[in-house]
């Protein structure tokens, strides 16, 4: 069984044709953006890249809440940038999400990303054998 997960408080993207997020018996798959789903542009309060990279980490825990799952359970991030200059603020906000550790396994590419943003990130997390 496949659970479609679009929480209602990171917008309507399912008007856009994709879900948030997506949850098998074992895996949550979570894409966060800081996307407006109105206007399909970075939202105003993505003004800087940690501001941009804390809204799309808080969207995946959204999402992954919806599963029953939180950041703690996230195994493997995909993360993209628009810009290299943008590594170094991006990791200190990512690294502040997640605490003191463990961390993820992460691939971090550095292409064009959709719309005017310059983050987003992917994630999967595992759910346990009791969820």
């Amino acid at each position: 069984m496949i659970d479609y997960l679009n929480p209602p408080e990171i917008g309507d993207f399912a008007g856009v044709g994709l879900s948030s997020g997506t949850a098998t018996d074992v895996l949550v798959y979570a894409a966060g953006l800081a996307l407006d789903p109105a206007t399909m542009r970075r939202r105003d309060d993505a003004t800087t890249i940690a501001d941009e990279t804390r809204i799309c980490l808080a969207n995946i825990d959204t999402i992954l809440a919806e599963a029953g799952v939180s950041l703690r359970e996230v195994v493997k991030t995909t993360c993209y940038l628009r810009d290299d200059a943008y590594r170094g603020e991006f990791i200190e906000a990512y690294r502040a999400a997640f605490g003191e550790g463990p961390y993820p396994a992460r691939s971090t590419f550095v292409l064009g990303v959709a719309s005017d943003l310059r983050v987003q990130i992917e994630a999967v997390a595992v759910r346990s054998t009791s969820s």
